[in-house]
């Protein structure tokens, strides 16, 4: 009912499709936010929309994982799908507020005082809306910012996993045609992209309070809903029987989205009142176009691009990256190389520090909680393979 459905080529099974071009787009997303946070002579002053890449990309992939559950079941798994989110996102999370509880404690406790809300908004998945109740600025060039504002976004995102699957469950159950769902949802991302319209306040530096609000963001994560109705990894062939010329129309598609996206972010910025009066939309819009041209099989020099090596490798790390560049570039550096000149020098620096540690928390952190009971399941099956696969012998 919900989701393509093809002919050609039998479907691959559950969860079963892996898409290495979306951890292309993953590096991409996360490359643009660090440089905005570099601050690099202004260079990619739209770098902040990578986050909004992020949102479709997020509202995409789990509402695609829920409506296929759904399909196959006829019922959401609220509790396996929350518990893999866990073993997703906490371990680094928690690696990470750890290491700056201890930081603090040794270079700055008198500053940890003052931290202890924001740490207790992280754990609570609540930090954007204690930023904005605390009038804490995103976009502040004054005073030094929490170590742990980035975190704003996890929020956004936590706060739709926990409300969304409850929603799609609800409206999959009630609702029988896809159109209904779709125009739905597509009403919730308009009246979500007209409160932030209306809600923007021209003249004012500091547009916050619409930057982190999950209701002036939530457009984002509906526009990647839509897509997985129509676009889901799980019901998607590898192998389809599509002519050259609709494969380099899908591939033309993609690549107009990217310059778009290229284009917010080296010529937009967070005072331009466009982000904000349908600036973000359009970029989610693009996103979409882009997500689509990636899992569809499209031409080969597509594909080629996103699921170059290096970019798939810095995409799996992607989650890690976003998390430890923030307090990262918060260090204070020795002051030899606090010049203009020495930029490039402090960005390659920051940069090495941000993957290296990223690279580690994915290696002995994330990965191994996060496959750990993928790991144990294939032990137990091919250990009872094993057991069954002993000839008896003959009396």
């Amino acid at each position: 009912m919900y989701g393509i459905k093809t002919k050609e080529v039998q479907s691959l099974p559950l969860n079963n499709r892996y898409v290495p071009g979306l951890d292309g787009l993953r590096a991409f997303a996360v490359l643009a936010v660090v440089v905005y946070h570099l601050k690099i002579n202004l260079f990619a002053p739209g770098g902040l929309i990578g986050v909004g890449i992020f949102f479709v990309l997020s509202g995409y992939l789990i509402t695609d994982i829920l409506i296929t559950q759904w399909k196959h079941h006829r019922k959401i798994d609220l509790r396996d799908f929350w518990i893999k989110r866990a073993r997703r996102l906490l371990p680094g999370l928690l690696f990470l507020l750890i290491v700056v509880v201890i930081g603090m404690t040794i270079s700055n406790p008198s500053r940890l005082a003052n931290l202890w809300g924001d740490l207790l908004a992280s754990l609570l998945y609540i930090t954007n809306w204690w930023f904005i109740v605390s009038d804490a600025s995103y976009f502040s060039h004054f005073s030094a910012p929490s170590p742990l504002l980035h975190l704003w976004s996890l929020a956004v995102e936590e706060q739709f996993y926990l409300i969304w699957p409850f929603l799609l469950a609800l409206g999959l159950g009630v609702i029988r045609k896809r159109k209904w769902m779709v125009m739905i949802i597509l009403l919730g991302a308009f009246i979500s992209a007209l409160a932030m319209a209306l809600l923007y306040q021209p003249g004012l530096l500091d547009q916050s309070r619409i930057y982190y609000g999950t209701d002036t963001r939530a457009f984002a994560l509906l526009i990647g809903a839509v897509l997985a109705f129509y676009c889901s990894i799980q019901n998607i062939p590898e192998k389809i029987d599509t002519s050259r010329r609709v494969k380099v129309g899908i591939s033309l598609l993609g690549a107009g989205g990217f310059i778009i996206l290229l284009w917010m972010i080296l010529f937009t910025n967070e005072v331009d009142p466009f982000l904000y009066k349908g600036g973000m939309v359009l970029q989610c819009v693009a996103t979409a176009a882009l997500i689509m041209a990636i899992v569809y099989p499209s031409a080969k020099w597509f594909h080629r691009i996103w699921e170059w090596g290096p970019l798939r490798w810095l995409g799996i790390r992607s989650y890690g990256i976003y998390l430890w560049h923030f307090p990262v570039l918060a260090l204070p550096l020795p002051t030899i190389l606090e010049g203009e000149e020495y930029a490039i020098i402090r960005a390659v620096i920051q940069i090495s520090a941000i993957i290296i540690i990223a690279a580690l928390s994915w290696k002995f952190i994330e990965k191994p909680i996060r496959y750990r009971h993928t790991k144990l399941r294939k032990s137990t099956l091919e250990d009872q393979e094993k057991i069954t696969s002993i000839p008896s012998r003959p009396m």
